[in-house]
């Protein structure tokens, strides 16, 4: 039984990748720096941003943090849109009773939720990211707190993502793995990181709370 589903923010509830592109290779060029293509943005989009600029650019300076953070985001938030089916797949959990959070390693993911509309079908304190005092993804923190914050095991819960670090975050907090792929991972990928289950749309969502399957 599925009573707890946590999502990753970018390309799980949410297609990112082009705004992020565009808001890396704006600063690439405050910066100095050569452009990204999307394929590496792909690549390092589940990444603290720390980590993410140092993919990237081969460093990261505080005041590219800085500038990314007041001049480069705000902008990126007008260009991030959820997936078609976000919404109805949202609406539809929650009328089938199950609860529902948000673990990201963006640094504010409401901020980003609010302009893209899918904060709506979270609840107060349910959308988490370092900005919320946890540390980064793949510490399972976030998830942790969400499980304490909604009386949920481990045992009812699941997380979805779309890359590696999300699959691993999930095993470190000990609940079921869904990979989705609509990132660089493919299918034989989340398999082998461990998965409990691959899907190409969060509308396969439904099926899987609605079987109530044993974790495997």
């Amino acid at each position: 039984m599925i009573n707890l589903l946590i999502f990753d923010h970018d390309m799980t509830l949410v297609d990112s990748s082009d705004a992020i592109l565009a808001g890396v290779n704006l600063l690439a060029d405050v910066v100095g720096k050569p452009h990204a293509n999307h394929s590496q943005v792909m690549r390092c989009i589940a990444m603290p941003l720390t980590q993410f600029m140092e993919e990237l650019f081969g460093e990261c300076r505080p005041e590219w943090l800085d500038i990314y953070r007041q001049k480069v985001a705000p902008l990126e938030f007008e260009h991030i849109h959820a997936f078609p089916e976000t919404g109805p797949v949202l609406t539809r959990l929650r009328e089938m009773g199950v609860h529902l959070g948000v673990a990201s390693n963006r640094q504010d993911p409401h901020r980003a939720m609010e302009k893209s509309n899918t904060a709506r079908y979270f609840d107060p304190g349910t959308i988490l990211g370092p900005a919320d005092k946890v540390p980064h993804k793949p510490h399972p923190a976030m998830i942790e707190s969400l499980m304490e914050h909604f009386g949920v095991p481990c045992s009812e819960t699941a997380y979805v993502g779309d890359s590696d670090i999300d699959i691993r975050t999930a095993l470190a907090a000990g609940v079921r793995a869904i990979g989705i792929t609509r990132g660089y991972f493919t299918r034989e990928q989340f398999s082998e990181l461990g998965a409990w289950r691959t899907i190409d749309s969060l509308t396969e969502l439904l099926s899987l709370v609605r079987d109530g399957t044993e974790k495997e």
